[in-house]
């Protein structure tokens, strides 16, 4: 359950810093430098997120190679 947690946050974080790129690109200077700010943040939440799923991610049987 929190492994699906931080995914679906990971990938919340990584729309908003899409939606705040996107409208950087068009916004006045000022603003524009404030998206990219939050566009950073996002993306650093973003890992955050997938390293703690990292964490909490269900463990898969690997084969020994021989």
């Amino acid at each position: 359950m929190a492994y699906e947690s931080f995914l679906i946050g990971a990938r919340m974080a990584r729309n908003l810093a899409a939606k705040c790129l996107e409208e950087a690109e068009t916004a006045d200077p000022a603003r524009a430098f404030y998206l990219i700010a939050e566009h950073d943040r996002h993306i650093d939440r973003a890992e955050d997120y997938e390293m703690r799923a990292s964490w909490c991610a269900p463990k898969i049987p690997q084969e020994i190679a021989a």
